[in-house]
């Protein structure tokens, strides 16, 4: 009996001792996230839970009213144009923006990352090849010369921008875009590819058999034949590598397009122009293994 008094005496020591010991210890900080957007709407919630689970950070929402608070953090997610415009340039904090286009965030250098809200222009051609075959035309019609610099593209068989500015219209620009192209390659460029203008770009290639493929997936409904789209969770998982990487490596990866992405289809219009359409995850994967090549 008394063996055991001291067996208890001796781990009730060692316990304590371990208690102390541990107390000594440099407590654990748990980064803290900052998304910044101008409302707290779902899919901004879904955004910070996925990448909150991706990532173990510990992620808290504010409006853009609120920014002042979300400087308390170890970073800062800016979500969509409205936050990044409103974000103090002077501030210390690592800033990187999601849903803003490669132009928006190009105006911004003081970021320390950037996830492109469209597909590179590169991409879309590969889609499009992989649709139509590999040696056949394609025409991208552009109206902002600084866009076709960014995408970096310069001489590219088969592949030839047909500038605005050199026509008369965008009528005429596009009419000969068509008449020497087999697939309409939309360039990122809301003026362009309005809602004023994408009825009668549309039913002018259609009535030529020509596809479009599309800046964005919000262009599929519309009737453009395909396109490329990083998804919500496919922006949370690049998001989580960008942010592990800066605050644990302190190296913030370059803006770039989001390499994670899903092809996406309008059945009906594919149909109509009697074409057979590659199975899209396949296809998918097949255009990030030749992402990864280059």
């Amino acid at each position: 009996m008394g063996k055991l008094c001291m067996d208890a005496k001796k781990l009730r020591y060692r316990a304590l001792t371990l208690l102390f010991c541990l107390s000594l210890l440099p407590a654990v900080h748990a980064e803290t996230v900052a998304f910044v957007s101008q409302s707290l709407v779902p899919s901004v919630q879904k955004l910070a839970s996925l990448t909150e689970q991706q990532t173990g950070l510990d992620i808290r929402l504010y409006t853009i009213p609120q920014a002042a608070e979300a400087e308390q953090a170890d970073a800062v997610v800016l979500i969509g144009s409205a936050a990044l415009e409103q974000w103090p340039s002077e501030s210390p904090v690592p800033a990187v923006a999601v849903f803003v286009s490669h132009q928006a965030a190009a105006a911004h250098p003081q970021l320390a990352s950037a996830i492109y809200l469209e597909p590179p222009l590169r991409r879309q051609i590969r889609l499009a090849r992989s649709i139509l075959g590999a040696e056949r035309p394609v025409g991208v019609l552009v109206d902002d010369r600084q866009l076709w610099k960014q995408a970096g593209l310069k001489a590219r068989p088969l592949v030839t921008p047909y500038f605005i500015d050199q026509y008369p219209s965008m009528n005429h620009a596009l009419l000969d875009l068509l008449k020497h192209s087999d697939a309409l390659i939309g360039i990122y460029d809301t003026g362009l590819y309005s809602s004023a203008n994408i009825k009668n770009i549309l039913i002018t290639a259609y009535r030529q058999n020509i596809p479009l493929i599309g800046p964005s997936s919000a262009y599929i409904k519309a009737g453009a034949l395909a396109t490329t789209h990083s998804d919500l969770s496919d922006v949370a998982r690049r998001l989580g590598e960008v942010l592990l990487t800066g605050l644990k490596e302190k190296l913030w990866p370059e803006p770039g397009y989001n390499p994670y992405f899903g092809v996406y289809y309008n059945e009906q219009v594919g149909h109509s122009l009697n074409l057979v359409l590659p199975d899209a995850e396949q296809l998918s994967e097949e255009l990030a293994a030749q992402e990864k090549q280059r």
